[in-house]
């Protein structure tokens, strides 16, 4: 027998004695369900569940663009989805699409907010509990674009149920603060 296969043979052994002796000494296996975190109360969210219209305006083009939104829970209950669609404009050459999950977590006591894009964009930015019907996420992590050298906070405005507001901003490696307004009706 060469030395490889008496290795395994040997672990084989090995495997089955400390199997027999677990048996053997009466240990069970664990049964207790796995501890999950409590589901975060989306209660101040529901009012956007549904389809939103929305007018995006940004100073550094040379008008506003729309963009549809369409939030619903996910089955689990732990997430809010967002898909949204930015139609195509003069300066933007095909319908884009993203999708953002929100979320509670409990244990850090922060909102958390998911964002992916079709064009291979991401980021990550997290909110303490609102002050009134603000709420204002930092990124915490976010794709690099080549010619951005920050973001400014995402401030999200509840207006009305049927009425939402978003501001932020960013800075170019030039210096220039781009500044961004999207304005919501629900439909």
């Amino acid at each position: 027998m060469t030395i490889t296969k008496r290795f395994y043979v040997a672990l084989a052994v090995l495997f089955m004695a400390t199997g027999a002796t677990v048996f053997a000494a009466g240990m069970k296996v664990e049964g207790t369900p796995a501890p999950m975190s409590p589901k975060p109360d989306m209660s101040a969210l529901k009012f956007l569940i549904g389809t939103w219209q929305c007018s995006d305006l940004s100073s550094r083009r040379p008008g506003p663009f729309n963009v549809t939104q369409v939030f619903s829970m996910d089955p689990s209950g732990y997430w809010l989805i967002k898909d949204d669609t930015t139609h195509k404009a003069s300066w933007i050459p095909r319908d884009f699409h993203s999708e953002a999950k929100i979320t509670y977590d409990a244990q850090a006591r922060r909102w958390v907010w998911i964002t992916i894009t079709d064009a291979g964009g991401y980021s990550v930015a997290t909110a303490p509990m609102p002050a009134g019907m603000k709420k204002m996420y930092t990124y915490v992590t976010q794709s690099k674009a080549p010619d951005i050298a920050s973001y400014g906070p995402l401030v999200l405005t509840k207006v009305s149920d049927t009425k939402k507001t978003m501001t932020t901003s960013f800075t170019e490696t030039s210096g220039r603060v781009v500044t961004a307004k999207e304005t919501c009706t629900k439909s």
